[in-house]
C-alpha cells in the first residue's frame, strides 16, 4: 500500500505548509548538509530569499535523521523542514514504477528543484557491474532512493514508455555534487569507474598516488600515511578544464587559467547515461568533472565540492598532513578559482529564480 509523503513525521518541527512559497528539495538532509546550505544562504553566496528548504529521505536509510531535526530545532531554522518517504525499495525495482513513485510525483509537484549531495559509493549492482574490492557501500537504501527518484525525474532508455517528470516542466532544477552527479548518471543508465587510481592510472598504493602530478590526484591520500597525526582532510585542489558554452562557462574564462576545484572522490563517471554531455574534464582528460543535460537546461552536476564552508571562510583550517594545516579560502583567494566557486552558486540560484 502506498503511504503519502505528506503524512507528518515524528522528526518534524511542525507540519509542512508550502502553500504560496517556493520550495527547494534537499535530498539526504543530514545536519551537516543543512548546515552547509544554511551557511551559504546566510553569507549571501547562495541567494535564496523566500525559499522553503524541504529535506527528503527514505525510511530505511542508515543515517539518524533525528540529528537533522535537532539541528533544525536548535538553530531555529523555520524555513527548513523534513519529510520521510515510505515504501519498499530494492536494487531490482529502481528504474521502474515502484512503491515510491506516487510520492516522487508529489515532491516534484510542490517544488522547483532538488539538490543531491556527496557521500559514499553507489552499489555497483545498480549499474550492472560486480563489486570492486575498493568500493565501499555503507548506506544502500540511500542510493536506492536517490537513484530511483532521479530516474523518475530524468528517465532513461530502460523504460522508454515512461515519461520522466521533467517532460511536464523542463525548467525544474536538478543539481548534483560529487556522489550527486554520479547518481544522476547511474539513474539515467550510465556506469562508474569504481576506483580512479587502480582503474584509470593502474596504480594501487598511496605512495604511487602521491607521486602523481597534482592534476591527476582527486583526493587527499596523505591521511593513509600519517600514522598518529590525526586525520588529514580528504580534500585536494586540482584544476579542471571547462568546455566552452556549457553551464560552467559564464563567458569570462577565455584567456584565463583553468580554475582549481576542491576534490574528494575515488570514483568517477565511466559511460554517460541518457541525455548527458560533458561540461568539464580533468586537465589530462581522464576524469569527467561536470555534466549537463542536453534536453533539460537546468539539470547539471559537478564532481567537485563547491559547497564546503572553508572555501569562503579563511578562519576555517583543515589538517593537510601531520603538523600542517591549510586554509582552503586562502589557497584560492584573489584567483579565478575563487570567483569560479562564487559563480557556481549564482548559477544554481539563477536557475531557481528564473520563471521562463
Amino acid at each position: 500500500m502506498l503511504i503519502s509523503v505528506f503524512i507528518p513525521v515524528i522528526l518534524l518541527l511542525s507540519r509542512l505548509d508550502t502553500a504560496g512559497q517556493d520550495t527547494l528539495l534537499m535530498v539526504h538532509p543530514t545536519a551537516d548538509n543543512i548546515h552547509l546550505v544554511d551557511r551559504l544562504i546566510g553569507q549571501g553566496i547562495f541567494p535564496l530569499e523566500g525559499y522553503h528548504l524541504l529535506g527528503v529521505f527514505h525510511e530505511d536509510e542508515a543515517y539518524d535523521y533525528g540529528e537533522a531535526a535537532d539541528y533544525i530545532r536548535d538553530h531555529r531554522l523555520q524555513y527548513v523542514s523534513l519529510k520521510e518517504v515510505k515504501g519498499k525499495l530494492d536494487p531490482y525495482h529502481i528504474s521502474v514504477t515502484n512503491s515510491c513513485s506516487d510520492q516522487f510525483e508529489e515532491l516534484f509537484a510542490i517544488s522547483r528543484g532538488a539538490l543531491f549531495f556527496g557521500g559514499p559509493d553507489i552499489p555497483p549492482v545498480l549499474y550492472g557491474e560486480p563489486l570492486h574490492l575498493l568500493t565501499r557501500v555503507t548506506d544502500p537504501f540511500r542510493h536506492y532512493f536517490e537513484v530511483s527518484f532521479l530516474y523518475h525525474l530524468l528517465g532513461n532508455d530502460r523504460e522508454p514508455d515512461r515519461q520522466p517528470l521533467l517532460e511536464s516542466r523542463s525548467t525544474y532544477l536538478v543539481s548534483g555534487i560529487c556522489l550527486g552527479m554520479q547518481t544522476m548518471n547511474v539513474a539515467t543508465g550510465g556506469t562508474l569507474v569504481q576506483d580512479i587510481p587502480s582503474e584509470i592510472y593502474g596504480i594501487w598504493t598511496a605512495e604511487e598516488v602521491l607521486s602523481l602530478p597534482p592534476h591527476q590526484v582527486h583526493s587527499n591520500y596523505k591521511g593513509l600515511l600519517n600514522y598518529g597525526c590525526g586525520e588529514p582532510t580528504s580534500y585536494h585542489f586540482h584544476p579542471i578544464r571547462i568546455k566552452r558554452g556549457t553551464f560552467l562557462d559564464p563567458g569570462t574564462l577565455d584567456g584565463k587559467e583553468d580554475p582549481r576545484v576542491l576534490s574528494s572522490h575515488h570514483q568517477a563517471i565511466e559511460t554517460l547515461g541518457t541525455g548527458w554531455r560533458i561540461a568539464a574534464l580533468s586537465v589530462d582528460g581522464q576524469v569527467i568533472e561536470a555534466i549537463e543535460h542536453t534536453k533539460y537546461p537546468r539539470v547539471f552536476g559537478v564532481q567537485f565540492h563547491p559547497e564546503k564552508p572553508g572555501l569562503f571562510d579563511p578562519s576555517l583550517l583543515h589538517l593537510d598532513s601531520a603538523g600542517d594545516s591549510v586554509s582552503f579560502e586562502k589557497s584560492i583567494r584573489g584567483t579565478v578559482s575563487y570567483d569560479f566557486h562564487l559563480e557556481y552558486w549564482q548559477t544554481v540560484a539563477a536557475s531557481l529564480m528564473r520563471e521562463d
